[in-house]
């Protein structure tokens, strides 16, 4: 397994970040990742769904999303799985000033031995870290960019 966390803070309320994180047509817009969530429920995330996201890059093309824990505006872990590939992938999100700061923590797993021990420390690991660190870059523009959008969608 191979562990590891990243954190960006974002100049928009937790609620805003929120909706980005979960919203599956946000989601589509910033997440460098996936381009289509093929069969989200409306009420997508909560605990025990499956949902499945077309990928916009490599061999996979699906990612398997089964969200595990959801506090609203707070905490979102969920167990992916692309190819064989898996992730235990868990964002927090925590009020900062006027803004927030939201932190992901993935765990990385390539169920294979020694050589997916190796796999996982001297490619996926990194690789998956560059991605994740790319898509909260990503997130945090997205944001930014409208940070009110929750305000105005809510009233």
């Amino acid at each position: 397994m191979y562990a590891f966390a990243v954190s960006t803070d974002i100049n928009a309320s937790p609620a805003r970040v929120w909706r980005a994180l979960c919203d599956p047509a946000e989601v589509v817009q910033w997440d460098v990742g996936v381009c289509a969530a093929l069969d989200a429920p409306p009420d997508y995330p909560q605990p025990g769904q499956h949902v499945r996201w077309r990928c916009r890059h490599g061999v996979f093309r699906i990612l398997h999303d089964r969200p595990q824990e959801v506090v609203r505006e707070r905490k979102l872990r969920s167990l992916l799985r692309v190819g064989a590939f898996y992730f235990d992938e868990t964002y927090t999100l925590a009020a900062r000033g006027g803004g927030c700061r939201l932190t992901a923590a993935l765990e990385v797993r390539l169920p294979l031995g020694v050589i997916g021990w190796a796999f996982e420390r001297l490619y996926l690991g990194p690789h998956t870290r560059a991605t994740v660190q790319a898509s909260l870059d990503a997130i945090k523009r997205h944001c930014e960019a409208d940070p009110d959008r929750t305000l105005r969608d809510d009233a």
